[in-house]
């Protein structure tokens, strides 16, 4: 997902109001594919996550940070 895409899956997944970027063609874009992908729904003049769209955050937020390693010119951890 790009950085967008996920920004407007978390917007509806907490607020019920329009997201605010939505009059540009990106954002239409992209709500109209999380439309199609289920990972949206619309309710009340805007739209929600679905409980796919649930899952798929519940997973972004298990994504664990980087870490360093420093390898050898074998790629053997050092």
């Amino acid at each position: 997902m790009t950085p967008l895409a996920i920004d407007i899956l978390l917007h509806f997944h907490v607020s019920p109001l329009p997201h605010p970027l939505s009059a540009y063609p990106a954002v239409a874009a992209e709500i109209e594919s999380q439309l199609r992908d289920g990972l949206i729904e619309p309710d009340k003049g805007a739209y929600r996550t679905t409980d796919r769209g649930d899952a798929h955050i519940r997973h972004l937020c298990n994504v664990p940070f980087p870490t360093q390693m420093w390898v050898d010119k074998d790629g053997n951890k050092i």
